[in-house]
């Protein structure tokens, strides 16, 4: 009975150390995988910073020459006035290998001067220009901060797999592999006490027998 439950305990460690190989196997190909993401992305981010530089210094300049043309009241005066409409964003439910990632579904923020509110004739081309400017920078930055954002969320799924595939590598899998050894040691163990006692019980039988008298 005890080496029924001896080859029983054998198979299930076998089978929950092949699941956690497995396991760790799926793990390494998902970390791999969310690495190729992550560097093919890197680049992404830089450049959308880049961009994002430049356009937020061409709205510097296109504010301080409209400041430069009308003078800091007027300026002022316009950037104070409700918008004509609200502006929002939507957001997109996406996935990258598997992982949830915010992303905001790509939209130009730039309007036309009657959709500012306002006639051009009335406020002037450097004040729209500004505005342009300005718009165009809003887009760009939605368009960093979802790009910025994917990154750092598959950062932290690396991290997190990362961990997985440690945990299993150097703890679990090594663990589960000297229970199983241990019970295969006890059986081994087990069956040459046996194949000795079976032994020991021949050489006696035959000692019987060769000492019982004859006739």
């Amino acid at each position: 009975m005890n080496g029924s439950r001896s080859r029983m305990a054998l198979l299930l460690g076998k089978a929950r150390l092949e699941l956690a190989r497995q396991g760790q196997s799926l793990l390494e190909q998902k970390r791999d995988a969310l690495l190729r993401e992550f560097y093919r992305e890197v680049p992404l981010v830089f450049a959308s910073y880049e961009e994002l530089d430049r356009a937020a210094a061409a709205a510097r300049l296109a504010l301080l020459e409209a400041e430069v043309r009308l003078g800091d009241v007027v300026v002022s005066a316009a950037a104070a006035l409700p918008p004509d409409r609200e502006e929002g964003v939507d957001l997109l439910p996406l996935t990258v290998l598997g992982v949830p990632v915010p992303a905001v579904a790509p939209r130009d923020l730039v309007r036309t001067p009657e959709g500012r509110g306002r006639a051009l004739a009335a406020s002037g081309p450097a004040l729209e220009l500004a505005a342009l400017r300005f718009e165009e920078e809003l887009t760009i930055a939605i368009r960093q901060a979802t790009v910025e954002a994917r990154v750092r969320r598959l950062a932290r799924e690396i991290r997190r797999t990362r961990s997985r595939v440690n945990a299993l590598r150097t703890r679990i899998v090594p663990r589960l592999e000297d229970e199983t050894r241990a019970i295969e040691l006890a059986l081994e163990q087990r069956e040459r006490d046996d194949r000795f006692r079976l032994k020991r019980v021949k050489t006696r039988r035959a000692a019987r027998v060769s000492r019982a008298p004859l006739g």
